[in-house]
């Protein structure tokens, strides 16, 4: 008798329903960036932060928004990835893709690279991780 469900299905991403089979295709060892996204949807966690740090770059330069960069660092952080390098070896991983509500399989869709999130990092003033730290505390 076989107890494993042959599909698994998660919260979805806006226009695009989320499951897991076990048929093989595009492969992933982790399904934490997408159980993240289930849990931040609700509780608002990246959305409250990126309210509480100031848009100062020129949109014309950059390809990844506030809220991109935030919830790609924070959800890296979540599943053991703390160094900030490692975004250069997951910006093509098809979970963590869905997890920013990307499509997984759209090659221009990459997410941030190491050094984009060094820049984004070491751009935050004492006054803006002073709003981070109170959109915590919310």
């Amino acid at each position: 008798m076989n107890s494993t469900p042959e599909q698994l299905r998660f919260a979805s991403i806006p226009g695009h329903s989320v499951r897991a089979d076990f048929a093989g295709g595009g492969l992933s060892s982790d399904l934490g960036p997408v159980l993240l996204l289930g849990m931040d949807l609700p509780i608002g966690l990246t959305r409250r932060i990126d309210a509480a740090l100031p848009e100062r770059r020129n949109q014309s330069y950059f390809d990844h928004s506030n809220h991109d960069l935030l919830t790609q660092r924070i959800y890296q952080i979540g599943c053991g990835y703390e160094d900030g390098n490692d975004a250069n070896l997951l910006r093509h991983d098809l979970m963590f893709k869905l997890g920013a509500a990307r499509l997984p399989f759209d090659d221009g869709a990459a997410l941030a690279s190491g050094a984009t999130m060094s820049r984004f990092e070491h751009a935050a003033s004492r006054q803006d991780i002073y709003r981070v730290s109170e959109a915590l505390v919310e």
